[in-house]
This record gives structure tokens, sequence and C-alpha cells, in this order.
């Protein structure tokens, strides 16, 4: 993805120790592996004759092999290359890759997600991109169920990243249906490294950063251990920070007496609706002032103002853009240790031992709250703490408050991510036989403490009332100087844990000769436990609580057990032939077994043609199985079944109903199923010079969804028409139900997660990378492009069947080209990159009336560039100056919402400023 080859060589001056005959093999794979996939030039064939070679294994198969004879698309980024681009985490340099098709989630504020980042390879979902250390999946966050927390991974231990663009269920398992992304840590490092990283936002005043970090490394005859330490710490970003952000008119012009002519307002500031109004708004007091209610808290309350589609309507709107959050603080601390001893000649113990913690706090704005009184609240006249007269509003018994709960404080939730993840293992040779025997432990723990949210229980009860005398007695929401009891103040915590603990061993064996080579073999097996376990404030789950972000428990776990094998054919030293199966059964859903053929055609020297094809597999996930059901009254609801069974048209279905919808995890979701394909040439056309290029394909069925209480009639009706009146959903898509009073009144309907998407997706990724060496110094280039070639997914028509909508590239976050460029250069002591980013325009149209085709979304193309200025000092120190979004190119905003960043496809914060310096010893 870059090409730093110099910046890497300089990196190994750097660190200026003596290197081993291991790590001489190590560095000339590092520098090789972006070229693997086609740099077939005399030094292959130099060290395909030299028997002391020692194989290594390479992202995307078992089998240790040289590492140039690879086949599989793989693109790998350098601890250099993150250097030199500008970024800081893993999480920036995953999501800014152009393999991050469409964008992904890194983190946001006023939800549950803020300490996640993820990354979705393709455009697929985050949870089909499998995330690995040193070829060990990494335990799955409990907060998202299904997806590796980028966040939680210091890039201090990287030594490279390999991004495999092909399906891997074959040889990984589960999850690997878009790619693999393997995090390769640093394992032979001598002495001790320490750096700092400062950034400096310049177009907001939030967002700036810090990042320590401590390398250190021992080697010996018979062993080495590298340990790394790493602090981040990075501020919050406001909305009252952007510009675009605050409260304002939505449009130059547009009247200020209307709600829906502002952005960034509230109509849950203080209002009052009951019967006797229409259930229309009207001010709590008969004034209408709404200042009186500013400076009892956070926010600023605006109005009074009349919503648009009701101009009897009177509101205090409040502005929650004073105090919200755009993106949320996070504090994370890292260490890492890595060891390699060799026990005998032929015998290594290999271990390794990660523990992360990171802090969020997301803050939102106080608690848009709506409850009811239990009483009539007469009208009385009071005089404020600033002097000012007010009457205030009556209210009737079952009148409802919209009453923003500013007064409590702002909504904090402050989130806790810890994970242990410890590796042990053993690896040696028998003979001419090679094997691997390794125990995986991995814990993580997310706890959130959520506080100043409101009971809606109490709210009702707090209400005050006046006595026989004529004594108000109590709250009085209306009064501004009338606080609510600390009674109402209410939490929404949370704790998830998620553990895998797994065993894996497998030998390597040459078989025969073949015309090619040496027919080679991989035979494994693996045994995984996962656990999920999730409990939420029982108050909070019951819907108790107002202003929290939703969530449910849930306890399971499962066992999976794997055998696997791969072979290497090397039909002709031109032809080689890679086959690999693996069959899993797991203690959930059953059984599944995928193969995948690989064919790699070299009809030249400097020319690779590749393809494949496989199968792939989502487990279900554990979040999915066992959620807790929740249940809910549905009334004024459409009953199709009743119609249908009265002879009605689906179409004149007038007839009503109430029922309960029950929605929440399934135990009866079987795997998500998925076919891919890959078809690619590179060719290396220069020296230094090579260009490369894959065609491919993945389609998905399957696919976990929820559908709605209404489809699922239809769907009912549908199975009835054709295979009679007495087959029930559930034989279709199982734990979905219909319960019915008699033929036609519905009783409950039960929702849950179940298989019945489908996805069809292709496209292109093609790269450039090359160097030029001249007198003033060395040019390296890195050229990467993704295309999309189509997006489908599915639907339920109004028919009640499954189909395939219609192609959904360029619509509003789905970019159908990005293109990342990376372009070094190298002079003595002193090196420039320039990091370019394109993400193509989106829009979403429809066609009118007229049969004309127009735009009502729209996103603008967008290019950034980062700017990194590093120089090598003689005392073994390095310093970098850099710039991202150089040229403070404005985020993309769509067009039908300006005021609202697109934050999963763009940084946000405008043109950012860095400063680094690393000293080795």
């Amino acid at each position: 993805m870059f090409g730093i080859n110099n910046i890497k060589s300089r990196q190994i001056r750097l660190n200026n120790k003596k290197i081993t005959k291991v790590q001489k093999i190590s560095l000339v794979a590092a520098a090789i592996i972006p070229l693997c996939t086609g740099s077939y030039s005399a030094m292959a064939e130099e060290a395909s004759t030299d028997e002391k070679v020692e194989r290594i294994e390479v992202t995307g198969s078992r089998i240790k092999r040289i590492a140039f004879e690879a086949a599989s698309p793989v693109i790998t980024i350098t601890a250099a290359d993150m250097e030199a681009s500008g970024f800081s985490t893993v999480s920036d340099v995953l999501r800014n890759s152009s393999l991050n098709s469409f964008g992904s989630f890194g983190g946001d504020s006023n939800n549950g997600w803020s300490s996640q980042a993820e990354i979705s390879l393709k455009g697929t979902d985050a949870r089909q991109s499998l995330v690995l250390i040193d070829g060990v999946r990494l335990t799955k966050s409990p907060i998202t169920g299904g997806s590796a927390n980028l966040n939680m991974i210091p890039t201090a231990a990287i030594e490279r990243i390999d991004i495999l663009t092909d399906g891997a269920s074959a040889v990984y398992g589960s999850d690997a249906v878009a790619g693999v992304i393997n995090i390769v840590l640093k394992k032979e490092f001598s002495g001790l490294e320490m750096s700092a990283k400062y950034e400096f936002p310049d177009s907001v005043t939030g967002q700036d950063s810090e990042k320590f970090t401590l390398t250190g490394g021992l080697s010996g005859e018979r062993g080495s251990m590298v340990f790394s330490w790493e602090h981040y710490e990075e501020d919050e970003l406001l909305m009252s920070d952007l510009d675009y952000a605050t409260a304002q008119l939505v449009e130059e012009g547009a009247d200020p007496q209307y709600l829906d002519n502002w952005w960034g307002l509230s109509s849950t500031g203080r209002t009052i609706q009951q019967w006797s109004n229409g259930w229309n708004d009207e001010p709590l007091n008969l004034q209408g002032n709404c200042d009186v209610y500013n400076g009892k808290g956070s926010g600023q309350f605006i109005g009074q103002l009349s919503k648009l589609s009701d101009a009897d309507d009177s509101v205090c709107a409040y502005d929650y853009t004073t105090a919200a959050q755009e993106l949320p603080s996070t504090r994370r601390d890292a260490m890492m240790t890595n060891m390699t001893y060799e026990l005998t000649d032929d015998i290594r113990l290999v271990a390794r031992g990660m523990w992360m913690n990171q802090q969020t706090k997301d803050v939102s704005a106080g608690v848009p709250a709506w409850f009811p009184v239990d009483i009539a609240l007469p009208g009385r006249t009071i005089t404020t703490s600033t002097g000012e007269t007010l009457d205030l509003s009556p209210v009737e018994e079952g009148g409802w408050f919209g009453y923003r709960m500013n007064t409590l404080g702002d909504r904090e939730a402050e989130h806790n991510d810890t994970t242990l993840d410890l590796v042990v293992g053993l690896e040696g040779e028998l003979g001419e036989i090679t094997w691997d025997l390794s125990a995986n432990y991995a814990r993580y723990d997310a706890f959130t403490w959520g506080s100043n949210y409101a009971s809606t229980a109490q709210l009702t009860d707090s209400v005050g009332y006046m006595d026989a005398d004529g004594n108000w007695s109590g709250w009085d929401p209306r009064d501004p100087d009338s606080l609510p009891p600390a009674s109402v103040r209410a939490n929404f915590d949370k704790r998830r844990v998620s553990t895998q603990n797994s065993l894996r061993g497998g030998v390597q064996f040459d078989v025969m000769d073949l015309p090619g080579g040496t027919w080679s073999a991989y035979v494994g097996a693996s045994h995984l436990r996962e656990t999920y376990y999730s409990k939420i404030d029982g108050q909070a789950e019951a819907g108790n609580v107002a202003g929290g972000n939703g969530g449910s428990g849930g306890i399971g776990s499962r066992t999976a057990s794997a055998v696997f094998v791969e072979s290497v054919f090397p039909i002709f030293k031109n032809l080689e032939v890679n086959i690999a199966a693996r069959h899993d059964d797991y203690s959930d859903f059953g059984t599944t077994t995928n193969p995948q053929v690989s064919i790699s055609y070299r009809p030249t020297e400097n020319l690779l043609i590749r393809g494949s094809a496989g199968t792939g597999f989502q487990a279900p996930l554990l979040t999915d199985l066992y959620s807790d059901n929740i249940r809910g009254y549905r009334d004024n609801e459409v009953n199709f079944i009743g119609c249908y069974n009265q002879g009605i048209s689906l179409e004149d279905c007038n007839l009503v109903d109430e029922y309960w919808a029950t929605q929440g995890g399934n135990k009866n979701l079987k795997a998500e199923e998925s076919e891919n394909t890959n078809i690619g040439v590179v060719w290396q056309f220069a020296e230094h010079w090579q260009v490369k290029a894959d065609m491919w394909t993945l389609d998905t069925e399957n696919r976990v969804t929820t559908i709605s209480p209404s489809v699922i009639q239809l769907m009912q009706i549908q199975t009835w028409m054709a295979e009679g009146g007495s087959v029930p959903i559930s034989s279709k898509l199982p734990g979905v139900d219909i319960l019915l009073r008699g033929n036609s009144d519905i009783l409950e309907i039960f929702t849950p997660n179940t298989n019945a998407g489908l996805r069809e997706i292709s496209g292109i990724d093609a790269a450039l990378n090359g160097r030029v060496e001249t007198q003033v110094g060395a040019f390296d280039i890195d050229l990467n492009w993704s295309h999309m070639r189509k997006y489908r997914t599915s639907f339920i028509s109004e028919e009640g069947t499954v189909a395939l909508g219609d192609d959904e590239l360029g619509d509003v976050g789905r970019p159908q080209d990005r293109v990342n460029m990376s372009l070094t250069w190298t002079y003595n002591d002193h090196s420039l990159n320039l990091y370019s980013y394109y993400i193509a325009s989106q829009k979403d149209t429809f066609t009118n009336d007229e049969g004309e085709t127009e735009v009502f979304d729209a996103l603008a193309s967008f290019t950034g560039h980062n700017l990194t200025y590093t120089y090598f000092t003689p005392w073994h120190g390095k310093l970098a100056l850099g710039v991202l979004n150089l040229t403070e190119e404005d985020t993309p905003r769509r067009s039908l919402r300006p005021r609202e960043p697109y934050k999963s496809l763009y940084d946000i914060r405008g043109r950012v400023f860095t400063l680094s310096y690393t000293q080795s010893f």
C-alpha cells in the first residue's frame, strides 16, 4: 500500500544492531513481500537452489515457504509506511485504506459504540473481515459482537500489516469472507527505542492527541524477546467546534420562527402537550418566555418557535449543540511482550502476551424526556429569582411534559475496555517434518458507566402539587427556579464480556517430487470455545431510563472443532496449484466444509497470472444467537393475515389490529455462506517496477437480518399461497412465527434475527509501485486503486419475497472508486513523503413523474494530501514533521443533511499538524 523502501533501509540502519541469520531472512521477507506475487528475478532462482534458505509462513497459507513463492493477493503496510503516511493509529491506517471501500465505523459520540473502530473490506460487514495477530484471531468485541476493535491494537508492537484481499475460510475458518488483516508483531528487535508524537488540529479547537511509546529487545544465542509499551490520548471534539454543526438556520433567508427551519434545535425543550389543546405543543408559561429557563444547567433554550407543519404549536426549543460531543475523548495504554527460545536444536518455545486498556468518555446533551402528570396542575403566578413575573400554564390530568433534563447535567457514558491476549506454543522439526502447537486465551471486558440519565417512573412521581391553602409543594417543571429532585437521576450501566480459548496444531511435510518441485502439504486441527456475557442495568433494560442508547443482555457460549488441510502442487516450474479445505463443527449451528483452489502460472519470469475460487462462511454471532428478547406492544397495525383469511385483497386491506411483537436473539440461526473468485495478473515490467490487478467476486446468502412484523405477515401469506394454508412461516425462517387468535386476530409476532438476506458484489483492485534512483535521491511510488463493479443487496418485496435490489454503486455511502498514492523522496538523511487519497463522489437519485432522473442527496468527491518530512539524525534519532490534509480541503457533507459530518468515510478534523521524535539506543 505504501512504497517506502529507502525508509525501510534507513530504519534498519537506525537500529544499528547485529543481525542474525533469522533476522536477515525476516528483513528480506519484509522487503519483498509487497512484490511477492510477481517478483521472480534472478534472486528468486538463486534462492530456490539454496537448500538452507528458511521458509516462513505468509498470510493466507499455513504452509511455510520462501516468501516470493506466495501467489495470494496480499497488500503489506510496514511500520515505516504507517509513520510516513502521517497516521497515528492502526484504526487510522486501515480505515483510510482504499480497501475499506465504503468506509467503516471509527468512534462516534451519542451512542454505545464510541470506543470502537472497524474495517469493512470490499464494502462488506465489518464482521466479515477477519483480524489476526500473528496468525491468531483477535477476540471479538462484546460491544459489536462480531468484529475486532482496531483501537485495541498498539502501533508500537507492529512490524507490518498484511491484508489478504481474497476469501480464506478454507484456511482460517469463520469470518474470513471478504479478506484477512494479519497484524505481524515485532520479534527480532535489539536495543531500546523511545518515541513521542503530538497532533494539533488547525481547523478545529479539539482533538489534540499525544502518543508515547517504548520498545526494547534482547537477543542471545538461543532466543530473543521484544517488549513494548504505548500510551495514547486524544481530546474530545464538540459539535460547537465545527461551524457547520452549531445551531443555525438550515438555509439563508429561512423564517426563524419555525422550528423545522433550524438545525441543532430539539423540540424537547420546555413544552406541554394535552388533550384540550389537540395535543399541540404549548409553552410552560403564558408569556411565552423561554429565556427564563436559561442559566439553569447546560445548553440554551430558544423561542418560542412554531413547528412548520402546524402554526398553532409553540415550543421553547433546546440547542443541544452547545453541550454535545461530535467525537469522544480517549485514553489508551497497551503493553506487549514477544519471546522465542530454543529449548533444543529442533524445538522452540514461542510466547506472546498483550494487555490493552481504553477509556472513552462520550458526552451528550441533557436527557430529552417526555412524561405524563397524573394530577391536574393549576395555573399560578410566580416571581422568578431574577424578578420576572410568570403566569404558569395550567396542565390537565394526563397531560405530558416535554422537558430537557439539562439541570441534571450532560449525559456522560464512560466506556472502559480492557483486553488480555495470551499465546504460548511450541514449534520444531522432526526430520523433514515441521510441526507447531499453540494455545490462546483472550478476554475482552467492556464496562460502561452512564450518569445523568433520568428515571421515567420517578419523573411523573416527582411532580409536586398545590395544597388546600394554595401553597405549592414539590417540583414544578413549569417554574425555572424549581429543579427536579435527586431521585430523578438514574444511571445507564452495561457490562459485557467476551472470551476466546483455542488450541491449534499441525504438521507440514513433503509428499513427493513433482516436475515443478516438491509437493508439500499441511494438516492441522483446532478447537475453539467462545463465550459472551452481557448485562444491562435492570431499569434501563426495562425501558425505565430516559436518554439511554439501548442494548439488551444475554449469555451464551459455544465450541467449534475443525480439521484442515492444505497442499501445494508445483505441477511444472511455472505452474503451481494450491488446494485447501477446512471442515468446522460448531456446537450451535452444525457443520460446514469450505474448499478453495488457487492456481498461479508464470508464462515468463516477470509475469504472474493467478486465479482462485472457494467458499466461505460467517458463523452466527453469539450476540445474534443469545441476546435477550425484547417484547413490545404494537397498535394500529395493518392485519394482512386477517384480510387474506377473509378474502380481502392485500392492496385494499384496511383491517387494524393490536398485538405483541418480540425481537432479539435466535438460537436457530445458520451460518452465512459465501462464494468468492479472484483472477489477477502481476507484471514486473522493469527493475523495481511492478503493476498488478485482481478482479474478484463475492456472493453471500443467508445473511442475518431482522424483518418487520408487517413483512413477516406478507411472507407467511406467500408461504400459504405456495405450499398450503397449514405451512407456518417458521418452516422457512426458523424462530420466526405468528400466533393467532382463531384465524384472523394476531396475538403475537416473533421477529428475531433470521437468515434471509442476499448480497452480490464484485470489483477490481489494482496497484502500481516502483522506484527511480537519481543523483538527487530515490523516488518511490505506491499507487492503489479499488474499483467496485457491482453491489446489490436483497430486500423484502411488497409481495413478501426476497429479491436482489438495484445496483447501489454510486449511492451515498457507496463510492465506486477509492485511490491512495504514496510518493516518497529520500536523499541521505532526509525523506519526504506525500500521501494522497481520493474518494469518488456519490449521489442518490429518483425518477420523477416525467421520467427524468433527479438528485436528492449527494456527497462531493474528495482528495486529500498528507505531507511528512523525516530527518534521520547522526545520533540514531528521527525527527518527523507532518501535515494531514495539507490543503485543508472541506470535508464532504450530504446535500440533504449538510450540518452532519459523514464520519465513516472522512476525517472531519480538517488540517492537522504532527510532530514526532524517535530515539534509538
